[in-house]
């Protein structure tokens, strides 16, 4: 992770098929709205071939404030559909912030990424 990206974790109940087709659609959506997201790739085991990847985390890039409301838009959408998601965001310092159902929409979480976005970006 590079100090302008932001880590995404998605934390559910749900079965790992389930989580690695919600971290593909977000990443395809998120990038078509202009944030860079990538799947977070892992060395290959013993005896594993292909690109193996972390389940359920992605990195974000190329996030500014302008894409905030994008985001969190995308975020609405997502946790609509499975309302027990957890999306967890990680900036390279450490710092946290996790989005849920019950919080996507509000002004603190909006606060909280814009700060978490220009954090990273400085």
């Amino acid at each position: 992770m590079t100090d302008d990206s932001l880590t995404l974790s998605l934390i559910s109940d749900v079965p790992d098929a389930r989580i690695a087709q919600i971290t593909r659609d977000l990443a395809r959506d998120l990038s078509r709205a202009g944030v860079r997201a990538r799947p977070v790739e892992t060395s290959p085991g013993p005896g594993e071939r292909g690109d193996p990847f972390t389940l359920g985390v992605l990195v974000l890039a190329l996030v500014t404030s302008g894409t905030v409301k994008a985001i969190i838009e995308c975020f609405k959408a997502y946790l609509s559909r499975e309302r027990a998601l957890t999306i967890k965001l990680t900036r390279a310092d450490g710092t946290q912030v996790e989005v849920t159902a019950r919080n996507v929409d509000t002004p603190a979480m909006r606060k909280a990424l814009e700060a978490g976005v220009s954090a990273s970006s400085q």
